[in-house]
């Protein structure tokens, strides 16, 4: 039987209104939390030191390379980096490139100029270049603790992660494996 206080009614809005508004902060401080797992979440300092959110690239489909100018990789992975960007950049995806020096000293090059400079030399046109980090280590960029986390470490130049419109890692491909070979999963995550 209810009651026919009118309190009692009182007492139930508030307390409905109250689990309301709980379950939509609650959804809220959810998503907040699924967007700190996502690489948006992000800042990484391009090639010139400038920061950059990575924010900007949300809802494209991303292809993150860790890459060196002097290792045996290099001319068939620049080669295979730059068709993906002729045949897909229209379509939605970026190619972020992370030059790193921690396999063999493969990247000695500096950044900003010397870098460009020797992208330009061999003709790649690879997408956008960012800062020579480290990819594993305790000194290992943010970017790529967040992308080895459920991951072993990067074991070469040139392993690329394949991210969603999401942000979140679609997959892991190693170092010796062409560009080429990316593309049905690149086609999957365009459509």
């Amino acid at each position: 039987m209810l009651s026919e206080d009118p309190r009692f009614y009182g007492l139930i809005t508030v307390a409905l209104v109250t689990v309301l508004l709980t379950h939509q902060r609650l959804g809220r401080d959810l998503d907040d939390m699924r967007w700190q797992h996502t690489i948006y979440s992000r800042t990484v300092n391009d090639t010139y030191g400038r920061p950059v959110a990575l924010k900007l690239y949300q809802g494209k489909v991303l292809l993150i390379v860790n890459i060196a100018s002097r290792c045996g990789l290099t001319l068939t992975q620049y080669t295979g980096l730059q068709e993906l960007i002729e045949r897909y950049e229209d379509r939605g995806l970026s190619i972020l490139n992370f030059p790193c020096n921690q396999f063999g000293g493969q990247m000695p090059e500096s950044d900003g100029q010397e870098t460009m400079d020797h992208l330009r030399k061999e003709g790649a046109n690879i997408g956008h270049i960012f800062a020579k980090i480290q990819v594993k280590g305790r000194k290992a960029d943010p970017l790529y603790k967040m992308l080895t986390l459920n991951q072993p470490e990067i074991e070469w130049n040139f392993v690329k992660f394949l991210v969603d419109r999401q942000g979140k890692v679609f997959q892991r491909y190693g170092a010796h494996l062409e560009p080429s070979a990316l593309v049905d999963d690149i086609e999957r995550l365009l459509k």
